[in-house]
């Protein structure tokens, strides 16, 4: 893939850039269809117009570099696990009052779904830690849609509390750095490192799809439009001027060392409790 100087935008700059997407030409192209907080839309993105394809884009690579960049703050790791928390909290309460039901077959639907989701009394789970309340969100939803969980789910109706806990735990996560499968967060150097690689990758795709096309329409209201979605791109590779090769691998070197530090953090600290 071409490069353009993307690699010498630095990750701030990247971020900002979010800004630009919703002005100028950019803002009358509408992603709300899209835009869905797991990025994997119903709507299908085969079907989807290039230019809503090239803001998702860039704004759910700027997403993903935001999120590592936010990461580092206890505060903020502590209010995603109040909601996380709470998230469970509601969903001991919703089966405990489910178990209580005049119906039977709902009353032992919902005694199974509390045995197999719930740890202890039934909150236990929010005294964990960051990390193992992450782990056994996930477990608790793997086991709550499949067979024979998933049956005992829409018995009682448990469906929007679920949702609830995997959204928490999905934004827990991603607090975190991690991603489904990790065992342990990922360095915060190296989580900015990666998606400030991939704001840089999706910036060439979307500058190399729209110089490609701009090359090849003619001149008319399209060949302007794509020239004005362009711009701001244009505009942001002037506003990160080229290092000199000396200077760039002084700042890599720095970014070597800042990585070794970061290997040496503490761990995340344990969940208050419930």
């Amino acid at each position: 893939m071409a490069a353009y100087g993307y690699s010498f935008v630095t990750d701030k700059a990247f971020s900002a850039f979010a800004r630009d997407l919703e002005q100028g030409a950019w803002k009358g192209v509408s992603i709300d269809k899209y835009d869905v907080p797991d990025r994997v839309p119903a709507a299908s993105l085969f079907e989807a117009p290039r230019p809503v394809v090239w803001k998702l884009r860039a704004r759910w690579s700027i997403a993903a570099l935001d999120e590592a960049l936010g990461v580092a703050s206890a505060a903020a790791l502590a209010e995603l696990d109040v909601e996380w928390d709470t998230a469970q909290r509601a969903l001991h309460l919703f089966l405990a009052s489910a178990a209580e039901s005049k119906d039977p077959a709902q009353r032992d639907a919902a005694v199974r779904l509390r045995g197999a989701l719930l740890a202890g009394a039934g909150t236990e789970q929010t005294r964990y830690t960051y990390d193992a309340e992450v782990d056994y969100g996930w477990h608790q939803v793997a086991l709550a849609g499949k067979a024979p969980l998933a049956a005992d789910v829409k018995k009682v109706g448990a469906g929007a509390y679920l949702k609830r806990v995997e959204e928490a735990t999905e934004a827990l996560a991603r607090g975190l750095g991690r991603t489904s499968g990790q065992k342990r967060a990922v360095a915060r150097s190296k989580r900015i490192r990666e998606a400030v690689v991939a704001c840089t990758q999706a910036f060439n795709a979307i500058h190399a799809d729209l110089g490609w096309l701009i090359e090849h329409t003619p001149s008319g209201k399209q060949r302007d439009l794509l020239q004005a979605l362009h711009a701001p791109f244009l505009a942001l590779l002037e506003r990160s001027p080229q290092r000199a090769p000396a200077a760039a691998a002084k700042e890599d070197a720095a970014e070597e060392d800042a990585a070794e530090e970061d290997a040496a953090e503490p761990e995340a600290e344990e969940s208050t409790p419930g």
